[in-house]
């Protein structure tokens, strides 16, 4: 217990650990390099002015063996800090991943609320990406230019002077400052809207023969357009930014450059190269500072996203559901449902049998949908499915259909199920009256269907799954009077499945029958 309990600690330390170890293989790697280019041109130099010379004492042995050091280490650090860095970013991306999953396993409910739609799953996880690679992106970049900054401006004060050291540091920080005001989130902003366009459009596609039936053509594409024009306007807006940024940096790099070379006393030609060179690898550095604010202003901002998406409704006064359990033995006690779903302080139980069916009744707002969903969530957590079968299989008032044919959009429930099974259901709920067979096209999220024959094709995939319990919302809506009876007799005629639905009011000979208990949920009136 003590074990698993350190068992996140450890991994955490471990993380910060590799962390800091490809930072500091980065730092080693940068400056190994800086180190290659001034003590390069510093040696070339040398050689170059010793030779002019008629007599020289000039030793190349120790000048060598440092560019061979500086390059080895150059070579062993960045290959490390790749491997070290990567590793260290992927975990990051990972436990981000992991912890959004497990915020919405802990609260169970998230899915069924509504609240982790496939847009924002989609969005999580590219939030995650991005909060997780800042670490190579941002952090690196930034702490890379400060150690480099730091080494140049010693080694710049200790060959020369401190004038040209002051004005090296003092460039560096004026590139930082430019860097750090440049708009972070622009590329997000874009992407975001690029997304919602192409979201809008495919919608459009799809509802095209509506919309122009209803003189709404004209309209959309102008309001398209309208879109298009604000992301190129946006797009060029940013990169007007980005460019005035590259230019402001690049002058005051270039200034810096010059300022640095030629402030201070008169240095050798060996020394002048070396600072000029050193100072150069500094300052290309810095340049690299814009994309690695952008990075950090972007990571964070999915951080706050991931750390802010709605989970759970959570407040003292709501009502509780207790101890509600079918024959199965499937069953599920003391969860929350939001206020909308009970009066204040009621506390329901129920217990059905296997084959029965409970209605849940109320008017339009009462919570009937609200319940049925907390109870399908609940029932999940709780159980696992026995001898193959589902323990709960629910149908919401707006299921989806997938494009295709009902015998494929079936086969998602059952694989099993072969045309002729799928047209013997459909004869079982009269949808072959409509001529609906197995290879029927449903047309993009059912539109080839009427309301009533959808609801009727979400309940035979559903009771293809041969659920323990099945909940369904409505499941008479768009049906006349003779067809919402025969629906309703099959689901009160399936001897191994228990059954929840919910109604406005139950049929007169459902309730006569003897086979429903029902679940009112009308607010008490003023």
């Amino acid at each position: 217990m003590s074990g698993s309990s350190r068992s996140p600690n450890v991994h955490g330390r471990r993380a910060r650990s590799l962390a800091a170890g490809g930072l500091t293989l980065a730092v080693v790697a940068e400056l190994s390099s800086a180190g290659l280019l001034g003590l390069s041109g510093w040696f070339i130099s040398a050689c170059a002015v010793a030779g002019a010379a008629t007599f020289s004492s000039f030793s190349y042995v120790a000048p060598s063996g440092g560019v061979r050091a500086f390059a080895l280490a150059r070579v062993a650090g960045n290959y490390s800090k790749r491997l070290v860095l990567h590793a260290a970013a992927l975990r990051r991306v990972a436990t981000a991943r992991a912890g959004l999953f497990d915020r919405a396993a802990a609260t169970g409910r998230a899915q069924e609320d509504g609240l982790w739609s496939g847009e924002l799953l989609d969005r999580s996880m590219a939030d995650a990406d991005s909060a997780g690679m800042a670490l190579i992106e941002s952090t690196t970049r930034f702490a890379v230019t400060a150690a480099l900054t730091t080494g140049a401006v010693i080694a710049v004060g200790a060959s020369t002077s401190l004038a040209p050291a002051a004005v090296l540091a003092a460039g560096v920080v004026l590139m930082a400052v430019i860097a750090h005001r440049t708009p972070g989130t622009t590329r997000e902003t874009e992407q975001h809207t690029r997304k919602a366009l192409r979201g809008e459009l495919v919608t459009a596609v799809d509802a095209w023969t509506e919309l122009a039936s209803l003189g709404a053509a004209e309209q959309l594409a102008a309001r398209t357009t309208a879109r298009f024009t604000r992301l190129d306007s946006a797009r060029e807006a940013a990169g007007r930014r980005r460019h005035r940024t590259t230019l402001a940096t690049g002058l005051i790099g270039a200034a810096t450059l010059i300022a640095t070379a030629v402030t201070g006393s008169a240095p050798g030609a060996p020394t002048f190269v070396f600072v000029a060179l050193l100072s150069l690898g500094v300052l290309a550095q810095a340049e690299q500072l814009a994309n690695a604010a952008q990075a950090r202003a972007t990571a964070k901002a999915a951080h706050r996203r991931l750390t802010s998406v709605p989970l759970t409704a959570n407040d003292p006064t709501i009502a509780q559901i207790r101890s509600w359990r079918t024959e199965q033995d499937i069953g599920f006690a003391d969860y929350l449902l939001p206020p909308m779903a009970l009066r204040p302080g009621r506390v329901l139980g129920a217990t059905v049998a296997r084959g029965a069916m409970l209605v849940v009744t109320g008017r339009s707002g009462s919570g009937k949908s609200t319940l049925l969903r907390t109870l399908a969530s609940s029932l999940r957590q709780a159980t696992e499915g026995r001898g193959g079968r589902p323990a709960v299989v629910a149908v919401a008032a707006d299921d989806h259909l997938f494009t295709g044919t009902l015998g494929s959009n079936w086969r998602l429930a059952n694989p099993a199920l072969t045309d002729n099974d799928v047209d013997a259901r459909l004869a079982q709920l009269w949808l072959n009256d409509s001529g609906l067979t197995a290879t029927t096209p449903v047309g993009p999220g059912g539109r080839q269907l009427s309301g009533g024959e959808l609801r009727r094709v979400y309940l035979g995939r559903a009771l293809a799954l041969n659920p323990h319990v099945l909940i369904v919302d409505e499941p008479t809506t768009g049906l006349d009077d003779r067809t919402a009876r025969h629906v309703l007799g099959i689901l009160t005629n399936l001897p191994d499945t228990t059954v929840v639905i919910a109604l406005h009011a139950v049929p007169a000979w459902l309730e006569s029958s003897g086979q429903v208990t029902q679940l009112p949920l009308d607010h008490p009136g003023p």
